[in-house]
């Protein structure tokens, strides 16, 4: 009796190990079922095809599954017209076979020994024969298809995964610029020697040294600048330099960095343009639409020291509501981030626009403006600058849209000279409150 116990003892854990595993994976089930093949990638297989030259041979996996070691054979075939006309009418489809002269089964017989899981069919596609299809098109091209049957096997098939519809999608093996735009910040009075680093890549396997000759074109720049309403610059030629020039892809690579040195000391305060592009290849094309990227370089003027500045006119402030030493228009010049300038709200409520004016105690040219917002909070959308030498007359010289973000933001302004500023805020996201963390103004003395 003890052996009898004992025995259904073992078989109960044996079952328990055995749902344990099946439901942490269905993939797990393969090694404790008994043998069976099957091709793991069944049902409809996009295949991407990229036209070089070279030949493509698709290689279609077989699987064997279960828990014993033994050998076994496997046979592929493909359907016929009949056949695939069948498939169709059962599965609701309109594939077309494509023509024999588009592909041929390189080996139609896998055997496995007894610890091998995983064997290979090798298709070998002439995509130069299916790129003469007539209405082998975008728009008709995915009826096109190779439809593969796991045909004969030495052991038992998983009924469900016998056929795979190969759907071969034929592209222009193509370079380009893995990103349009990069931008760099230049800060005044620190390092002097900035790199920038761009990659140039292709999809396909590369068994070749592609040279690609990169070249500046302003034109682009003159387009970009009437798109967008802007007028930035063209990079100083003299300010940087591109290497290496050519790059060169090398065989069995698929991309290449190339770097741009940028000589900050040779750069003035301003916002700069740099259209690099992809002026050709020593094999295949360039991606019409991925063969220009922008770089823009901004270098802000120094930050004033805002010493001795001073609050002279606000349209309104908080005093007591956001407690103490907080809240008053004095806060975006006192350096620290946790305290700000806000809007009325106790007893009375300050109405768009709001505005406060900066005595900067002297006339200075300011080139741009770093608005810093109270930290977490999104009211203050956006509004304008003004600057005056007598705090009487002000001229238009910029505005801002904030973004939602902690640190401080720079907006460029009209240079103008002036020891007044305004800020006036016209927008918020929360009307009609607003509030700012610090201000901060940039120039030269």
């Amino acid at each position: 009796m003890k052996s009898l116990n004992i025995k259904k003892y073992f078989s109960v854990i044996i079952c328990l190990l055995l749902l344990g595993v099946a439901s942490c994976s269905d993939h797990r089930l393969d090694y404790i079922s008994s043998p069976k093949l099957y091709l793991p990638k069944s049902g409809e297989v996009d295949l991407i095809i990229y036209k070089t030259g070279e030949p493509f041979v698709f290689k279609l996996g077989v699987t064997k599954s279960g828990i014993e070691d033994v050998a076994a054979d496997a046979q592929l075939s493909i359907m016929s017209e009949a056949e695939l006309a069948a498939y169709n009418s059962a599965n609701n489809t309109n594939y077309k076979r494509l023509p024999d002269n588009c592909f041929n089964l390189n080996n139609s017989n896998v055997s496995f020994d007894k610890e091998s899981k995983l064997e290979y069919f090798d298709i070998l596609i002439r995509y130069d024969s299916i790129d003469q299809i007539a209405d082998f098109d975008e728009e008709n091209s995915a009826d096109y298809v190779i439809p593969a049957r796991l045909s004969d096997a030495s052991l038992e098939t998983n009924e469900e995964k016998l056929i795979a519809i190969i759907k071969p999608v034929l592209r222009e093996p193509l370079i380009y610029f893995k990103s349009s735009e990069t931008k760099v910040t230049i800060e005044a009075g620190k390092q002097a020697a900035y790199r920038e680093d761009i990659d140039i890549q292709v999809d396909f396997d590369n068994y070749w040294d592609i040279s690609v000759d990169l070249v500046v074109d302003p034109a682009l720049a003159d387009e970009y600048n009437a798109s967008n309403g802007v007028n930035l610059p063209l990079l100083p030629a003299e300010s940087y330099s591109i290497t290496p020039s050519p790059a060169v892809i090398a065989n069995g690579k698929k991309s290449v960095k190339v770097s741009i040195e940028l000589n900050a000391d040779l750069i003035d305060y301003d916002d700069f343009i740099l259209p690099i592009v992809i002026d050709g290849t020593s094999k295949f094309s360039a991606d019409t639409a991925k063969n220009v990227h922008y770089l823009y370089v901004s270098k802000p003027a120094m930050r004033f020291d805002r010493t001795g500045w001073t609050i002279v006119d606000f349209s309104s402030e908080e005093p007591s509501g956001e407690g103490a030493n907080n809240g008053t228009a004095i806060c975006v010049l006192d350096g620290n981030p946790a305290t700000y300038w806000h809007s009325q709200w106790a007893g009375a409520t300050g109405q768009l626009p709001h505005h406060f004016t900066i005595d900067m105690k002297k006339e200075l040219l300011v080139t741009s403006v770093d608005l810093q917002r109270r930290p977490n909070q999104r009211d203050t959308q956006g509004g304008n600058f003004y600057i005056s030498s007598d705090n009487v007359t002000f001229t238009y010289i910029g505005s801002f849209q904030m973004a939602e973000v902690d640190e401080p933001q720079t907006f460029k302004v009209t240079s103008t000279h002036g020891r007044y500023l305004k800020v006036e805020i016209t927008e918020s996201r929360r009307p009609p409150f607003a509030n700012m963390s610090e201000v901060y103004v940039r120039g030269v003395e």
